[in-house]
């Protein structure tokens, strides 16, 4: 559930998120229902489609989600990446069911 975005510092090509709508890859996936490049090294990315993220702050079911610091997801419009399926208003980390546009 880690948001993802490019590593502009080093050569691997993403890295978690550090900053509040950053244009997202990705969210980290744990049970991919399909496996590109099954032979690389690394975790596997969801780049479409329903999954766990990692989310601050109260998010309501159908709010828009942007990338927020520490590879965390918040509430917010510009470079969305997903849409929350679930509401859960606890204003600390927690991980919800998203999809990924």
């Amino acid at each position: 559930g880690t948001v993802i975005v490019v590593n502009t510092e080093e050569a691997s090509e993403g890295v978690q998120s550090t900053g509040i709508s950053q244009l997202v890859l990705g969210v980290v996936s744990d049970k991919p229902a399909y496996l590109m490049n099954s032979e690389s090294e690394g975790q596997a990315l969801a780049l479409r489609g329903r999954v766990p993220v990692r989310v601050i702050g109260p998010v309501r079911k159908g709010q828009t989600l942007v990338s927020a610091p520490d590879g965390l997801a918040t509430v917010g419009e510009v470079n969305r990446f997903g849409i929350a399926l679930e509401t859960n208003l606890d204003h600390n980390e927690k991980s919800i069911e998203a999809v990924i546009l």
